[in-house]
């Protein structure tokens, strides 16, 4: 691994508690140094998590979503036809980020996934505008296997 956490006890227990989570409940690991991640904060709601990505910085978080009957990536013949939780991995690169960095830090991104493993899907945001493209059900169509896009922007 190229990077280390900075406090991985607190980031098991943050992934602990993630687990046994509802909707929107999300998990957000930041950088401390530039090769040693570190778990921030964990929270519910799409706003919650705008107010955290930092626009001169990439991050790392997980978001859980339920997916009901009527959004794309529900699986069918579910028994009772119960709603799909999925848990979306998404790599934030904020809008004020500079390319050099971009570069450097591309390849950690896979050290991110594993350490916030397992999920369903892998996206890119470049974008938290809230009404915009940093929707639940963007979100949703963006993280199916047959999307165009994988990237929120």
């Amino acid at each position: 691994m190229s990077v280390t956490v900075a406090n991985q006890q607190e980031l098991n227990e943050a992934l602990a508690t993630f687990k046994n989570s509802q909707n929107g409940h999300w998990l957000l690991v930041t950088y401390k140094t530039p090769t040693q991640l570190q778990y921030k904060t964990s929270g519910e709601g799409l706003e919650s998590l705008a107010a955290e990505l930092n626009d001169k910085e990439i991050a790392y978080y997980l978001i859980r979503l339920v997916y009901n009957s009527n959004d794309a990536g529900f699986k069918d013949a579910v028994i009772g036809e119960a709603a799909n939780t999925k848990d979306i991995y998404v790599n934030w690169i904020g809008s004020g980020v500079g390319i050099i960095e971009k570069g450097k830090k591309k390849t950690h991104s896979g050290d991110a996934q594993a350490l916030l493993s397992p999920h369903h899907s892998t996206l890119v945001q470049t974008s938290k505008d809230l009404n915009g493209n940093f929707t639940e059900s963007i979100i949703k169509d963006r993280s199916g296997p047959l999307s165009g896009s994988h990237i929120i922007d």
